[in-house]
């Protein structure tokens, strides 16, 4: 199977779940979009709900990929983390409350996506963790994943109760601070 041609179904797939999102979109919108059959569409993937689900793991690796390129312009580790929540979720949170396409790509609620949801927030974890050990909070006595965990799903409730992405920004601010003052 062709990887590549994988990866380009898997974009394309992206493209049209943001825009029309999961229910409206069928398998031969993704193929007619993707340019290829129907057919051809199912020797890469059984349903939709493994495309959606494949399009949730490439959306959450491309924002690891930027934030891994921007941490170099911060000095802190709470200033990282705050930028990787910044790619991560903040510049786009209005657009996810204001669109439903939206927010099922970045914070799906569909029971069979809930795998691929905690898979792209385990790599999110794993990079604050990286990021967390050479810090002072690392001191805490909690381990650096453990509290890459804890701060990821505050993040998760964050995104739940917050009205605008500025709530969401001050939000995690507080919690960083909390965090980072604590030690």
């Amino acid at each position: 199977m062709d990887d590549n041609k994988k990866l380009h179904i898997v974009a394309t797939a992206l493209e049209v779940f943001f825009k029309y999102g999961y229910k409206r979109v069928s398998m031969n919108d993704i193929a007619e979009t993707a340019g290829i059959s129907r057919a051809g569409l199912y020797l890469y993937f059984k349903n939709k709900e493994e495309i959606f689900n494949a399009a949730i793991v490439r959306y959450g690796d491309i924002l690891i990929e930027e934030i891994k390129k921007g941490l170099l312009s911060h000095k802190t580790t709470e200033d990282k983390i705050l930028y990787a929540f910044e790619v991560w979720a903040i510049r786009n949170f209005d657009d996810s409350l204001h669109s439903p396409e939206y927010k099922e790509i970045t914070d799906s609620s569909h029971q069979f996506a809930r795998a691929a949801m905690n898979e792209s927030y385990g790599k999110l974890e794993t990079l604050l963790a990286s990021l967390l050990e050479v810090s002072p909070a690392a001191a805490s006595g909690i381990p650096p994943m453990r509290l890459a965990h804890l701060i990821t799903g505050a993040l998760r409730g964050f995104k739940s109760v917050a009205a605008s992405s500025d709530e969401l920004r001050h939000l995690i601010q507080d919690l960083l601070h909390f965090v980072f003052a604590s030690h």
